[in-house]
């Protein structure tokens, strides 16, 4: 790898980026890279198992979504350690966005170990309404860090219910309460993951 201090300047922001929509151009403003180089550095990563992209679900009709991909790193830790992470606050966008990262971690190694050929991605809509995954055109989950879910953590998931594509749904959270409202299943994570890797989610 030639020009290393260039690249590793990429690896501390492509940390704060984790789990963000990408956008070339504001990275490589960040870094002082060409975009282009942004781009290369990027499948450096995902040649290398050290990252992933999430692409958009994009067959929403009645909501335009977006169409650009967010990106992953393999390990929240070693995202924690490029970032320079020392502490995270229980109710800091931090610690919801790692939570997201843990899940989505989760749930591509699911998806790898019993082989099943449907695509991880997120929706998000030109209005900025968001799930943060979506498993094939079969299952669409959000997830929250809240200990106690409100029908305003809902909203999201009720826009993408009326698209009439997406058969499950999903709310996981730290509430220990489950339900079931409007066909939408709320369950706490460690109850989820148990039932994912029982095969009784998928």
């Amino acid at each position: 790898m030639r020009k290393l201090p260039q690249f590793s300047r990429f690896l501390v922001t492509a940390a704060l980026a984790n789990g963000q929509i990408l956008n070339f151009a504001n990275i490589a403003n960040d870094t002082g890279v060409p975009a282009a180089t942004v781009r290369e550095y990027y499948s450096i990563l995902e040649d290398t198992l050290l990252g992933f992209m999430l692409p958009p679900w994009t067959k929403s009709k009645k909501r335009k979504a977006l169409s650009t991909a967010k990106f992953y790193l393999f390990d929240t830790g070693v995202c924690h350690t490029l970032a320079q992470t020392k502490t995270i606050d229980r109710n800091s966008d931090l610690y919801g966005r790692s939570f997201e990262h843990w899940v989505a971690l989760e749930l591509r190694a699911y998806l790898s170990y019993r082989r099943f050929d449907q695509s991880l991605c997120y929706w998000r809509t030109t209005h900025q309404q968001e799930i943060d995954f979506v498993i094939g055109d079969e299952i669409a989950i959000e997830v929250k860090t809240t200990k106690r879910m409100t029908p305003h953590d809902l909203k999201n998931i009720k826009l993408l219910q009326e698209e009439h594509i997406i058969k499950k749904f999903f709310l996981i959270s730290q509430d220990p309460i489950e339900s079931k409202q409007d066909n939408i299943h709320c369950m706490h994570w460690k109850t989820f993951m148990q039932q994912l890797w029982l095969d009784k989610i998928i």
